[in-house]
């Protein structure tokens, strides 16, 4: 089984229009114009790895409301296992409008909704049984008012003392605090804030003093966001980065879930080498960065762009 944590999941509704015009009406005709889908990193991550022939995936978090009843048949259709715990507050929604000329992305994130003390504690509970025989853990995304800072440090102590690794992708001081449970793999996710470890994040040497120091405070591996790129911290100090050849930007929901997903689709079929996954990783993530699509077909859209994808070492 394969478990992915999605707390603060959303409805994701995608408006493609001729143009973004502010202060104008703006009709859409076609179905092709709006994209309705469920969200949340996790979530994402979860239902390409089905599309990759994992049969047994669960997402672990909370919903909320009518709307949250919506979101777990969304989520159902894709053939995940849905572990949710429901809350009184509605769940959030997130709005990406998208001009084809010029070609803008405009995106409005809903505000998180909230969650009783109460539902944090079964919550957990439903965790430590949930991962039982997961060969696979994957915690992403921000967390719902009412849950402490300390929920992800918490879930990969569990992971720990039943000897399983974790795959964090998390920001702020969620993060901060869940280093000190030393988790496997770290994704830093810092644009709401352009923040890791409460530094500000402006240039390049400040995404090598992120990275090393996310090592430094627990993390054994470190993926980094870099721009279009990515810089990759492996265990011995080295540093690498990660970069797309030749590619075309159309796409810009999606990218980083493929990416998660494809990792551990690679560490599963080969084991765990950390380069050459990340090098599938990335082909993942170009591969939907150039299509309208949100969620990866199979793996032969992943091997067409392998060769489109760079790793080299950096002098650092």
């Amino acid at each position: 089984m394969i478990t992915t944590v999605t707390l603060n999941p959303a409805i994701d509704r995608e408006y493609f229009v001729q143009e973004n015009k502010p202060k104008s009406h703006q009709y859409l005709y076609t179905e092709r114009d709006i994209k309705v889908s469920p969200g949340g990193k996790g979530l994402l991550s979860a239902i390409n790895l089905r599309k990759l022939g994992y049969s047994d995936v669960q997402n672990i978090g909370f919903v909320g409301g009518r709307q949250g009843l919506f979101f777990e048949k969304m989520v159902q259709e894709h053939g995940i296992t849905t572990n949710y715990i429901f809350t009184e507050s509605e769940i959030r929604n997130n709005i990406f409008v998208i001009s084809r000329d010029p070609v803008t992305y405009t995106h409005y994130n809903d505000y998180s909704y909230k969650v009783e003390h109460g539902d944090v504690k079964s919550l957990i509970k439903r965790f430590r049984r949930g991962i039982i025989d997961s060969d696979f853990i994957m915690i992403s995304g921000s967390i719902p008012e009412g849950v402490n800072f300390s929920i992800y440090q918490r879930l990969i102590q569990i992971c720990h003392e039943a000897g399983k690794d974790v795959y964090l992708h998390a920001s702020g001081e969620v993060l901060n605090r869940a280093l000190e449970e030393q988790p496997k793999v770290v994704v830093p996710y810092f644009k709401h804030t352009n923040k890791i470890l409460d530094k500000k994040i402006v240039n390049d040497e400040d995404y090598i003093w992120a990275g090393k120091k996310l090592q430094e405070n627990g993390a054994k591996y470190v993926m980094m966001p870099f721009h279009c790129s990515r810089l990759l911290f492996d265990k011995n100090g080295d540093v690498y980065q990660l970069t797309p050849r030749d590619f075309c930007l159309r796409n810009w929901l999606g990218a980083g879930e493929a990416y998660n997903a494809a990792f551990f689709d690679y560490v599963y079929q080969y084991g765990f080498d950390f380069l050459e996954a990340n090098k599938y990783a990335g082909a993942a993530a170009l591969a939907i960065a150039e299509s309208k699509e949100i969620f990866l077909a199979d793996r032969a859209m992943i091997k067409e762009k392998t060769d489109n994808i760079i790793i080299k070492k950096l002098g650092v």
